[in-house]
């Protein structure tokens, strides 16, 4: 017999499962200082792989195993869910096969506005899994998949944050149901890299909810899914990843039309990846005449801030087993979301976007690559080669990055990292640092025991004085009530990873923050409400002088029960300006050396990002130097159908400072159409007042398949003439580019 399984009457099945929940979610309740270590089972193996089409039919998922015990991971940890979700595990010599159904009282609410591939799922229903094959609690891999069947995945950079930049090779299909939505997926295990001395790998499964902003999860810590808190999959064996290796190649075509004397030309670039997995657990990528045509472009920033602009990484050779790279939770900035964001970024000893990327932001074409990294036992390393080509008066250079980390405890580790060679210049540079990072979720009541350690010294060409960083930040954080913590970080006036990121030097840093935090159980228009404060001071080594200081307290900040926002916020600024510090050069204001403060509050609120017509608003206002500063940032987002998405987004800053008025204008208009999950169009528009540059980005994007696509896309900037206040061409770069994964 096949089809799909039968759904019980609407209301005997949600009696059931309200009467069901209620019993399982008092047991765990009641037990749940053991439940992470209760949470397993062992998978089913099949003889025959099923068809992934999103149907789940009764024979090819008779051997799976199957679990529905999930509880909520949020709004409220270890509640009832409100509705039910029926999950099924089985494997065969090659791949992981998962399916789930998710259940509806009303399946009419199903959200599912995301049609194209590659897109966030963030603001759609969804069904989640989290495989660890390491079983090390620190690191995973995360599929993904909303109703209308488009795949999403993701991999953890430090156990507790995500990239979704990452980009696995994998099958997934959805299917609409009586009661709802149902999906599969296929994910082989040459696209996850595992310990083969070990059948039980870590898992975690949840469910996103948008209408109620529920997850409903398998198992949670404090609140959150991540690996530190997955229960286990035991019983897979005799696992082939075949000969383990994966061939891609590329070829792109690229015209380049330049207006008012701009040079224009062709190129026509081939490209080749290798992908080879040495063992389950060790893979090597090589990469030659790499080509980054079809990458997306960076969302424009204006810089008017005081320090550095960080873009993220988006090249996909990077981006490649980059969470071995990860070093001292400097990524995400702290140990936890509370603890660290001062410092941010600062002082990260890697930064890959340094490779290939000349001053002014214009590729450096890379000869070759290489890239090694894997686990075993304990022991997790990392190693990257790159020969990057000659550029202006930069001779072709090889830069080498090495990373090991060692896992101790039960969820914290050892790490040491050493880059060599400098992509901008023709000196020697090198740093070399080491880190830790600890972790327990093991407290109980849902609190979280985390902190950070590191330190760094670099060594550069012709630099005599102090090179070293260090840093330390520890947090103790809860789902519900108190969290707080501190940090503190050094960088001496010399430190300078040329294959890094620092925009703070000769400073020190202390921080401390605390937040409150309060789950309405019983509430008919609220989630959750938070109040927070912290204080932060960063100064300069030789003089103890503040460089910046602020005091941030957040008395209102709440979340309704359909998803609206809204934060407050008062902000007591202290900056210390040197001579030839001038935070305003680009609005061609200039400042006096001394010490500036100034008070700036300000709010955001954002309605429901699920809803087809949404809207937010960020604003900042107030005493800023020796002025004014209204500063406001509205966007609206029209979703009307999932074939269309678009937005708008306007930057607007007005500056009244010594008499002078100054007004900076940024819009941002992003379009995107999937004509099914297969062919989309993105169309990007961004224009700002300061550079007076308009520029325009559209990507045509045919994914075959998963690792196969076809791009067409077109760059045309413009630039406004003051004279006749009118836009003329500039530059027009068109590319046609394709690149195909073989398997083998």
């Amino acid at each position: 017999m096949s089809g799909t399984y039968p759904s019980a009457d609407g209301t005997t099945r949600a009696a059931l499962r309200r009467a069901g929940s209620a019993v399982l979610a008092g047991i765990f309740i009641c037990a749940q200082a053991s439940e992470a270590a209760e949470k397993t089972f062992e998978i089913g193996r099949m003889e025959r792989p099923p068809t992934i089409d999103g149907a789940i039919g009764i024979e090819e998922w008779a051997q799976a195993a199957r679990r529905s015990d999930l509880l909520q991971a949020s709004p409220i940890e270890f509640a009832a869910p409100s509705e039910e979700t029926d999950w099924y595990f089985a494997y065969d010599d090659t791949t992981l096969y998962v399916a789930a159904i998710a259940h509806y009282e009303d399946p009419s609410s199903i959200i599912a506005k995301v049609l194209r591939q590659g897109a966030s799922l963030d603001d759609d229903d969804s069904l989640n899994i989290l495989v660890d094959g390491s079983n090390n609690k620190r690191s995973g891999y995360v599929f993904a998949l909303n109703a209308n069947g488009v795949r999403a995945d993701a991999i953890f950079t430090n156990g507790v944050d995500q990239s979704d930049e990452w980009d696995g090779i994998w099958r997934g299909a959805a299917s609409h149901t009586e009661s709802g939505w149902s999906m599969e997926m296929a994910i082989p295990f040459n696209t996850v890299s595992f310990d083969p001395a070990t059948d039980t790998w870590g898992l975690n499964f949840w469910r996103k909810i948008q209408r109620t902003d529920e997850t409903i999860a398998w198992q949670s810590v404090g609140g959150d899914v991540n690996p530190t808190g997955s229960g286990e999959m035991s019983g897979l064996s005799n696992l082939d990843q075949g000969f383990g290796l994966d061939i891609i190649p590329a070829l792109s075509g690229v015209r380049v039309k330049g207006y008012n004397g701009l040079d224009s030309g062709n190129e026509l670039n081939p490209s080749l990846d290798l992908r080879y997995r040495f063992s389950p657990s060790i893979s090597g990528l090589l990469t030659i005449n790499t080509d980054f045509a079809a990458t997306e472009v960076d969302n424009r920033q204006l810089g008017l801030d005081r320090f550095g602009v960080f873009f993220p990484e988006k090249r996909t050779f990077f981006l490649a087993d980059f969470d071995i790279f990860q070093f001292g939770g400097i990524v995400d900035g702290g140990p936890s979301g509370l603890v660290g964001t001062v410092a941010g970024t600062n002082a990260m000893p890697f930064f890959s976007r340094r490779i290939g990327l000349g001053d002014d932001n214009q590729p450096v074409d890379i000869i070759a690559g290489g890239k090694l990294s894997g686990r075993t036992g304990a022991l997790g390393f990392g190693a990257l080669l790159i020969r990057q080509d000659s550029y202006g008066d930069v001779d072709a250079t090889d830069l080498a990055v090495a990373r090991v980390t060692y896992d101790v405890l039960e969820e914290s580790l050892l790490g040491a990292i050493a880059t060599f060679g400098d992509p901008g210049s023709n000196d020697d540079n090198s740093v070399l640092g080491i880190d830790f990072r600890y972790r327990n979720t093991r407290i109980g009541n849902g609190r979280i025991l985390a902190g950070n350690a590191w330190w760094q010294q670099s060594s550069s060409d012709n630099v005599s004085g102090d090179e070293n960083a260090f840093s330390a930040a520890f947090a103790l954080s809860a789902d519900e009530g108190l969290s707080a913590g501190f940090q503190y970080q050094q960088v001496d006036e010399d430190y300078a990873p040329a294959l890094g990121f620092v925009d703070r030097s000769g400073v020190r840093l202390y921080s401390l923050e605390a937040e409150h935090e309060t789950k309405f159980r019983n509430s008919d228009l609220f989630q959750e409400f938070k109040a927070s404060a912290r204080a932060s001071r960063w100064e300069y080594l030789d003089s103890g002088m503040v460089q910046s200081e602020e005091l941030q307290i957040i008395p209102l900040q709440f979340e309704t029960l359909s998803g609206e926002f809204v934060r407050v916020w008062f902000r007591r600024h202290t900056e210390g300006l040197l001579a030839g510090d001038q935070p305003l050069e680009r609005l061609d204001v200039s400042l006096d050396p001394g010490i500036y403060a100034f008070n700036r509050p300000g709010f955001f609120l954002r309605t429901a990002r699920y809803r087809p017509l949404g809207f937010s608003l960020r604003a900042n206002f107030g005493d800023f130097y020796t002025g004014e500063r209204l500063e406001l940032r509205p966007e609206v987002r029209w979703t009307p159908n999932r074939h269309l998405n678009t937005s708008l987004t306007l930057g607007f800053n007005r500056f009244e400072l010594e008499g002078q008025k100054r007004i900076t204008r940024q819009v941002t208009w992003n379009t995107e159409i999937a004509f099914n999950t297969d062919w989309s169009l993105i169309t990007n528009v961004q224009y700002d007042n300061l550079s007076d540059d308009l520029g325009i980005n559209a990507r045509l994007r045919y994914n075959v398949a998963a690792g196969n696509d076809i791009w067409f896309v077109v760059n045309h900037n413009m630039r406004r003439d003051d004279f006749d206040d009118r836009f003329d061409n500039d530059q027009t770069t068109a590319v046609a580019k394709i690149r195909y994964t073989f398997r083998f």
